[in-house]
């Protein structure tokens, strides 16, 4: 069954003012820092501004006044096979929120993700005319690179890089991740399989430690992890290798792609999908509720990632502080690859046949 997305809900400056019992108008004075507010009215408004967990609007705030605006996304060269849908679905979820509201979008891309390349690429758009820079960090040596950066433009990472104080805005991969994990031991399975991504990426990191985690909650076996590189190629690989251990019933495959290599070294080698082997995967990439069978995997909202990625960014420019994280919602979208364990299956034929 497929969850459906959760809204996102925000209180409005009309949610303050109703809740400290003041005019929008004077709510909004006091939200944007404004001076002539009774001491006494301007306390009770910042408790229901906290009560309430209200964040101004910043992009709305900075096309209200007028101001054009461009930012600039400094994201790995788009030509790397091993770049992986999801982060290509970042990429354009940044860029769509951005158009959409009217603001200018700047690209700078990086081979690699050293000291000098960067500094290049946040200078290029610098000169571009750019307020403010999201990147895309993928890689762990990440934050090594953004501590060296000189620059004063205003800056959010999408990626959760280790040890980076942000702003960042991001998913909870290792809890995405633990929640897959969750859904294959409550159908039956004694335990489950890993096909990483590059272990080089911080989002591969982060999967395989939630994928780790939860596996010693349930106090279940934790069987060694395959490498993949994000491709289908390379998911075939690990397959092929899976394929021959009948003891394998559960596999979780760090993106969309690899698991669709593994779904077919599987049917290759005659172990069907999912009534030998369940699989799923992560991120919710375009055509995957049309794998065969249709896969069980995590979608993050790209829309709502690609807001908040900008509206982080435009606090800073508006000299406003920035969540130093943002973490977005996630979803477990089960489909049809992923099924109760064989073993469980037959029991229940048994004590059928018992009756």
């Amino acid at each position: 069954m497929t969850e459906k997305p959760v809204p996102v809900v925000r209180a409005t400056l009309t949610d303050v003012a109703r809740a400290a019992g003041v005019s929008r108008q004077t709510a909004s004075r006091v939200a944007r820092g404004g001076e002539n507010v009774n001491a006494r009215t301007a306390a009770r408004v910042r408790r229901a501004i906290k009560a309430l967990g209200y964040r101004p609007d910043p992009i709305a705030r900075a096309l209200s006044i007028g101001r054009g605006l461009s930012v600039g996304l400094l994201t790995h060269q788009l030509t790397d096979r091993q770049m992986g849908l999801g982060a290509i679905s970042i990429m354009i979820g940044v860029e769509q929120a951005a158009t959409e509201l009217g603001l200018g979008v700047s690209v700078a891309t990086f081979a690699t993700f050293d000291r000098a390349t960067v500094q290049d690429g946040i200078d290029r758009l610098a000169r571009a005319g750019c307020d403010g820079v999201i990147f895309m960090a993928p890689w762990v040596s990440a934050v090594k690179t953004l501590r060296a950066i000189d620059t004063s433009l205003p800056m959010v990472s999408t990626s959760d890089v280790p040890d980076y104080d942000g702003p960042a805005v991001h998913a909870d991969a290792a809890q995405a991740a633990g929640d897959v994990v969750d859904h294959l031991l409550s159908l039956g399975h004694e335990t489950v399989h890993h096909v990483a991504g590059p272990l080089d990426w911080i989002s591969s990191q982060r999967r395989l430690v939630g994928w780790e985690s939860a596996l010693r909650r349930a106090g279940v076996a934790v069987p060694e992890p395959l490498a993949g590189d994000w491709t289908a190629g390379s998911g075939y690989t690990a397959g092929r290798q899976l394929a021959q251990d009948p003891s394998v019933t559960a596999i979780f495959t760090a993106n969309d792609e690899m698991a669709l290599g593994v779904v077919y070294a599987l049917n290759e080698a005659g172990r069907q999908v999912p009534e030998d082997v369940s699989v799923a995967g992560f991120d919710d990439a375009p055509g995957s509720d049309f794998f065969r069978p249709p896969l069980t995997t995590v979608r993050v909202d790209d829309a709502e990632y690609g807001r908040e990625a900008v509206a982080q960014l435009m606090l800073q420019i508006n000299g406003d502080a920035a969540s130093p994280a943002t973490i977005l919602p996630h979803q477990l979208i089960i489909r049809a690859s992923t099924a109760s364990s064989p073993r469980r299956v037959r029991k229940a034929a048994g004590r059928q046949r018992s009756r």
